[in-house]
């Protein structure tokens, strides 16, 4: 076979030279907060998506969510290689007003039981289902995003259009999750 980058399966070459360990750091939660996927859990998650997640990957970080982020901030990939997973409220998590179709039919996929009202929403997690959303929803879809932009070798400028980035980085959670569910 081949070991040219060029002709290379994807798959392969991130099998071959994917680094051993990504680095894993948390920063501990505010008051009122939680990071619903510890370390441990980030490095689990990690090692059962093997190489292929891990390709270029240079480090994942638990922190604290930004001031001006939205209700449902939970995670973001500073390029090159670094995803974010930010804190959560402790559940029960109360939104204010409705949510979208989309945003409470992503929240009920992840199993969150959403609760809608004209004046706020109320988001239960049972069991394990808060720790799921944010590897599957924050850090596989960061990931996703990661694995477009390293394919592309953009350390800046996007490589394609907002929403087909949204698209595929989406799709890359769906296969995550699909895998993640039949893993027992």
């Amino acid at each position: 076979m081949s070991r040219s980058l060029h002709t290379d399966p994807y798959p392969l070459r991130a099998a071959r030279r994917a680094p051993h360990a990504v680095r894993v750091r948390a920063r501990p939660a505010r008051p009122g907060f939680v990071h619903p996927a510890g370390a441990a859990d980030v490095r689990r998650a990690l090692e059962f998506f093997g190489a292929s997640a891990t390709y270029g990957l240079r480090g994942v970080e638990l922190r604290q969510r930004p001031r001006d982020a939205g209700p449902v901030a939970v995670a973001a990939l500073r390029v090159p290689g670094i995803v974010l997973l930010f804190e959560q409220p402790e559940p029960p998590w109360v939104l204010p007003g409705p949510l979208t179709g989309d945003a409470a039919a992503r929240l009920r996929r992840a199993g969150a039981l959403v609760t809608g009202g004209t004046a706020a929403t109320r988001v239960d997690w049972p069991g394990a289902t808060l720790r799921d959303f944010v590897l599957l929803d924050g850090l596989m879809h960061e990931i996703g995003h990661h694995t477009i932009q390293h394919a592309a070798n953009r350390r800046r400028a996007a490589a394609m259009r907002t929403a087909d980035h949204e698209r595929r980085a989406d799709a890359h959670a769906a296969r995550a999750r699909a895998a993640w569910a039949g893993r027992c």
